[in-house]
């Protein structure tokens, strides 16, 4: 009965993240409203209130939400390309251009933003996930192609990061072609010291 009940929490905790994502990415968190956002799910206030105490605490779990998403779809996009590391950049980074498009959260925390009341608070932790996205990649990237240059893969990875944050901010051309150039630039700043051809993923 108990895992039952926690069953039916974490469902209804996800039908509220995703009510409130839906209100956010059309109308910007400064007007969203916890009693419409009940209203929404057909849940009671006090049943909202007791899975998240404030509005700013729903805020924190919906960045956190998608903010995993996003770095699991960057590892995903690595992963379908483990013996490719052009490949692979350019998959991860598109999926990260892409999702920016649609996602004001995501976007927020990518250009340090926050437009229309967006989440403003959250702006202050945008560094904390720069670091963390490259961190997550600059271990995968040394765990699968362990012949890169330790100091060749630390300055590809945060050129990997800085870049795709700038396309974001400013787009010049459509995800699949902004993903090509920062993959191409990424992979001449991992092989700058012509250690081999092209990485070869640990097997």
């Amino acid at each position: 009965m108990a895992r039952f009940r926690e069953t039916v929490r974490t469902l209804l905790r996800e039908r509220l993240l995703d009510a409130a994502f839906a209100r956010v990415a059309d109308q910007g968190f400064g007007r969203l409203r916890m009693a419409h956002l009940a209203g929404d799910v057909g849940v009671s206030r006090q049943t909202l209130y007791a899975e998240f105490a404030s509005k700013e605490a729903l805020g924190e779990a919906l960045f956190r939400r998608e903010l995993e998403r996003c770095l699991m779809g960057i590892q995903q996009g690595l992963d379908a390309h483990p013996d490719d590391l052009r490949a692979g950049v350019r998959a991860a980074v598109a999926f990260t251009l892409t999702l920016a498009g649609r996602n004001p959260l995501i976007r927020s925390v990518l250009t340090s933003t926050g437009d229309d009341g967006l989440l403003p608070y959250l702006t202050t932790r945008s560094a904390a996930a720069f670091e963390l996205a490259t961190a997550m990649t600059g271990a995968y990237v040394a765990d699968t192609w362990p012949s890169i240059d330790p100091v060749a893969r630390e300055l590809a990875v945060d050129a990997a990061v800085r870049l795709t944050a700038s396309h974001v901010v400013q787009a010049t051309a459509p995800p699949e072609e902004s993903a090509r150039r920062i993959a191409d630039t990424v992979v001449r700043i991992a092989l700058s010291t012509g250690r081999e051809p092209l990485p070869t993923a640990r097997t």
